[in-house]
């Protein structure tokens, strides 16, 4: 137990993605909050291959038709002493009404600060998606459609050292992901499966992540609940 504890506290700190963030945009003065659990998938000793327990509370306001702004905490983080808060929004830039087509981004920012060791960490972020929208029952309010969307997160590191003054090779790290979402007048269910780093080595350290590559990256899989008012 007590290596299973400092297992799960390392993989808490250090893996804190969490699923793509409104990626239909709400619509205007609509608000929502949202919240979602998953994460990387990991060979736990002892237990098998699962998804990392990392946890979110979010809210969204549609600021306009095609503007979403939100900010999200990261709740299973906040348990181990890191603070971790991300601020962004979602603009919707093309969509086809014959197609049901569409295409988003979401510039945001990840802020991170150890409250024990008074780090603080900004990482700025750009999602793009694009999505189809299906299963139509109501054509006029769209209270009843299906979504699926396939796109691309991007993390950039702003500091030029990693631990113990090593020099930051990579300040990229990408995570293509592709994902559905259940969507109700109130209620939307959303589902994602993202790879994270695949630039990145997964040789070496402590975690033995489930990746589509041997050496790079890990696999993860996220499920979120939105609840729109």
């Amino acid at each position: 137990m007590v290596k299973f504890f400092y297992f799960l506290l390392f993989i808490l700190l250090f893996e804190s993605c969490a699923p793509s963030n409104f990626v239909k945009p709400l619509e205007y003065k609509q608000k929502a909050i949202s919240a979602s659990i998953g994460g990387a998938l990991a060979q736990v000793p002892g237990i098998g291959v699962l998804p990392l327990p990392n946890t979110t509370l979010g809210f969204g306001y549609g600021l306009r038709r095609n503007t979403t702004i939100y900010t999200q905490i990261h709740t299973t983080s906040a348990i181990f002493g890191v603070a971790h808060l991300n601020l962004g929004c979602t603009q919707r830039v093309w969509e086809s009404k014959s197609t049901k087509m569409g295409v988003s981004f979401s510039p945001n920012a990840q802020i991170m600060c150890d409250v024990f060791e008074k780090n603080f960490s900004l990482y700025p972020q750009i999602d793009g998606n694009w999505f189809w929208t299906y299963h139509c029952k109501d054509k006029l309010t769209h209270s009843n459609t299906n979504f699926m969307y396939i796109g691309c997160s991007n993390w950039l590191e702003m500091r030029g050292n990693k631990a113990h003054l090593i020099d930051q090779e990579k300040r990229w790290l990408f995570m293509p992901q592709i994902g559905h979402t259940f969507e109700r007048k109130h209620l939307n269910i959303q589902t994602e499966f993202k790879w994270i780093g695949p630039n990145r080595s997964n040789q070496d350290i402590v975690v033995d992540y489930v990746s589509l590559s041997k050496s790079k990256g890990a696999l993860a899989f996220y499920v979120g609940l939105t609840y729109k008012f």
